[in-house]
């Protein structure tokens, strides 16, 4: 019985720094599908966003980010500065 209260209140952080994560998460994701938009080019969701490994280690960070919303499938390459600011867009090809 003593070890249910705490097991409770450890679930309880664990799910709002989930939902705070999340809630991040999103607005990043937002963030960057109006700067994709503000380009010229379209993005109403993003739906995946991962560092470039390969074409990272040779210079400034580059993003793949997917823009999706189930009937439009574009791709697009940000490169990031070094204060983690976009640089440049350009269409993933």
């Amino acid at each position: 019985m003593k070890y249910i209260l705490p097991a409770l209140l450890v679930l309880l952080c664990a799910s709002d720094v989930a939902s705070a994560q999340s809630a991040q998460t999103n607005m990043l994701e937002r963030r960057t599908a109006r700067a994709i938009r503000n380009a010229g080019f379209w993005c109403d969701q993003v739906s995946n966003a991962q560092v470039d490994k390969v074409l990272s280690s040779m210079g400034p960070t580059v993003v793949r980010v997917t823009c999706d919303d189930r009937t439009r499938f574009e791709q697009y390459k940000l490169t990031m500065t070094k204060d983690n600011k976009i640089a440049k867009i350009e269409v993933w090809k």
